[in-house]
């Protein structure tokens, strides 16, 4: 059964590791706060895209996967002896630690409601258990290598390929390998990690688009906030508050979208770190900005198709009409 010390370690790991990625390389693309907040999204995407290929072609080992991790950390601490963006002065305003504290506690709700609990013998799930039933496709990386299989059908045949967008479970089988954890632990550290990305993300956005530092915790605010109707169902017991209050509905709220589907939430995050940088490349034309936005759209589009793939196709044909 998952641990949530092991949970914990791999949640620590994850965001020490693509957070020092994505700060390198974004602090010299962005602004310091939109480093700072977009580095967990940028380096988990940037990484995971890139080292996908590397891994089909050379075997998905645990000493490949480390070795490959150690040479990253080694350039982006390179990189960080360098000069900052040019022409950049030191912002006046920065995301507060102590909004980061609160976005690392939000961010535990939809980490804790996947780790199974246990009473009077009997173990406990959640019903967000039943999306993160998808753990299997994670052990079967671990286990079995690339390309995926099946988790469910694949070691009786494998030829029996896997029809799913699986970049985060990837990067969490990732995590699986190098730690020594299970799939499942793995999922519960990478669900973590994926919360807390997404609100550091918007967290830079708000800041620097407020120039206010306060800003930030409104984000944390907001997606916690959920809908009133729970609140007062409880309360009075009614099966309906029509026309006055709709029932909630799974498509709206952070929270829900943060425990259930963490996939599809770092692909909402990916599209809008690259159409941020987009805006970017209209004041700076160089090359590392196109290969980053390239790595961004296709991490987005390998973790959700619905989200990275129909929504950045929306948005480029937005971009056609005059």
């Amino acid at each position: 059964m998952a641990s949530p010390v092991n949970a914990l370690v791999c949640a620590l790991i994850a965001t020490a590791f693509w957070s020092l990625l994505g700060y390198a390389l974004g602090r010299r693309l962005v602004p310091r706060v939109l480093a700072i907040g977009a580095a967990p999204v940028v380096g988990w995407s940037v990484h995971s895209a890139a080292t996908l290929p590397i891994y089909f072609l050379f075997g998905f080992s645990p000493l490949l996967v480390g070795g490959i991790g150690a040479i990253c950390v080694l350039i982006a601490c390179f990189s960080l002896s360098q000069p900052r963006l040019a022409g950049e002065i030191k912002p006046a305003r920065i995301i507060p630690v102590w909004a980061f504290a609160a976005a690392a506690v939000v961010a535990l709700l939809p980490a804790a409601t996947v780790l199974p609990k246990s009473s009077g013998g009997a173990v406990w799930l959640a019903d967000a258990t039943f999306d993160h039933a998808k753990i299997a496709i994670v052990d079967a990386m671990a286990r079995l290598g690339l390309p995926p299989v099946n988790p469910v059908f694949g070691e009786a045949d494998a030829s029996s390929g896997l029809a799913y967008y699986y970049l985060w479970h990837f990067s969490a089988a990732e995590i699986a390998l190098v730690t020594s954890m299970s799939g499942w632990e793995a999922d519960v550290g990478l669900t973590w990690f994926s919360a807390f990305a997404s609100l550091s993300l918007m967290m830079g956005l708000a800041v620097w688009l407020s120039k206010r530092a306060t800003a930030a915790i409104w984000v944390v605010a907001l997606a916690a906030a959920g809908s009133l109707w729970v609140t007062l169902y409880g309360t009075f017991q009614a099966k309906t508050f029509a026309p006055i209050l709709m029932p909630p509905t799974g498509m709206a709220g952070w929270l829900f979208q943060a425990t259930w589907v963490p996939q599809h939430l770092m692909a909402a995050s990916c599209v809008v770190a690259a159409m941020l940088l987009v805006t970017r490349y209209a004041l700076q034309q160089d090359l590392a900005l196109v290969v980053t936005i390239a790595l961004l759209v296709a991490a987005g589009f390998e973790s959700s198709a619905f989200v990275g793939g129909m929504r950045m196709g929306a948005k480029v044909l937005a971009w056609k009409v005059p």
